[in-house]
């Protein structure tokens, strides 16, 4: 069986690394401090959070988590609430019945299912109820079911950025924060989209303004992420010298995902020896099958952004606004090419170091958009 996932990671599975931050984050927990926990997209923060909050769970914390991926309304914000309370409490009879007391806005709705047994939904009770007043009366709740449920309460919201999408996203904001300064429970902002999430937190106009403790997530440790791959290829039953696991993950920057995938691939490929000349052919296969993500957030931006991204990724540069750099790549003009790279720094595509070098964000886009094809 393949040893590598290609997915959020199960509980269980062997973890590379991140023993510092389990640690921390697990702390930050049974402290009741609120976390800003951020990094690049797939770098595994949710995998993470949920091992934490397994940990969390094994000593009695009561670990909610809500996912705010792809919202389109407040009323989605609430309903997504309502069922991670639901769902983190359907095994644990007594603080079941707890939510079913004390989250009077939502019905949970049970249907059977052949992986879990059966999965929890929610539907809203009230048809008069909706919007602002519906979250308000959630977080009221929510409040109230926290402080009656006698245990410590860890609170996931995966994502949290998406609440900015919304038309009334200061009020949102600010009904969040006002209930959740109260409840006696410890919170995980968790979110991808970096520039956007930290500006929640850290722009003083906003009602989180120093509200939690930044946590970024950087990239695995080299030495570590290539001993992980000697051990999962040996537990597939592969051998994987140590100098071939350290050039996969020089291939992949350390990104947690990308390693993974690429390491699922290569392990498909051989049948005992996995060899350096592996890691090209498996790149091939891992740049086409990332091939569709990459085209449809192209199809999201203008023909400039995208000349201002590909650009970057051919040429990282400290001052794209430079006449040099504008003239030689055909860039346009300054105020135009700023505008491009400021909603590019937005959706997390392109960031400025700390060394000043301005670069796409994403190891495998950047080949993709320099037409490497699985050239080392």
């Amino acid at each position: 069986m393949n040893p590598f996932y290609t997915q959020i990671l199960p509980i269980n599975a062997p973890f590379c690394n991140r023993t510092v931050e389990i640690k921390e984050l697990h702390q930050h927990a049974l402290n009741g401090v609120n976390v800003v926990l951020y990094s690049p997209r797939r770098y595994g923060k949710t995998s993470l959070v949920r091992k934490v909050q397994a940990q969390l769970a094994e000593e009695g914390v009561l670990t909610i988590y809500a996912d705010f991926f792809g919202v389109t309304s407040i009323d989605d914000i609430a309903t997504q609430l309502a069922k991670a309370v639901f769902e983190a409490t359907r095994q644990r009879e007594p603080l079941w019945k707890r939510a079913l007391q004390t989250i009077k806005y939502f019905r949970p709705i049970i249907r059977p299912d052949e992986q879990s047994g059966f999965t929890v939904g929610v539907e809203i009770a009230s048809i008069n109820l909706q919007g602002i007043e519906l979250l308000e009366q959630t977080m009221e709740s929510l409040g109230k079911y926290i402080a009656d449920s006698e245990v410590p309460v860890n609170i996931v919201l995966d994502e949290f950025q998406e609440i900015t999408t919304l038309k009334d996203a200061l009020k949102v904001e600010a009904v969040l924060r006002t209930h959740i300064q109260h409840h006696q429970a410890s919170y995980f902002f968790v979110g991808s989209r970096r520039r956007t999430l930290l500006a929640i937190f850290n722009d003083q106009q906003r009602p989180f303004f120093q509200s939690a403790f930044n946590y970024p997530l950087p990239p695995l440790p080299k030495i570590e992420l290539s001993a992980y791959l000697v051990q999962q290829f040996e537990r597939g039953d592969r051998h994987c010298p140590p100098d071939v696991a350290e050039k996969i993950a020089e291939t992949t920057n350390c990104h947690p995902c990308y390693t993974q995938k690429l390491a699922y691939l290569m392990y498909g490929m051989t049948e005992k020896e996995i060899s350096a000349n592996d890691i090209a052919a498996g790149m091939r296969r891992l740049q086409e099958s990332e091939r569709p993500v990459f085209e449809a957030v192209l199809q999201g931006l203008s023909l400039q952004q995208i000349r201002v991204l590909k650009t970057i990724a051919r040429e990282p540069v400290k001052k794209p606004l430079g006449n040099d750099y504008l003239g030689r790549n055909r860039l346009g003009s300054p105020t135009g090419v700023s505008h491009s790279l400021k909603h590019l720094e937005n959706l997390d595509l392109v960031e400025k170091q700390d060394n000043g070098m301005w670069r796409v964000v994403d190891p495998i886009m950047t080949r993709y958009l320099t037409g490497k094809n699985g050239n080392l």
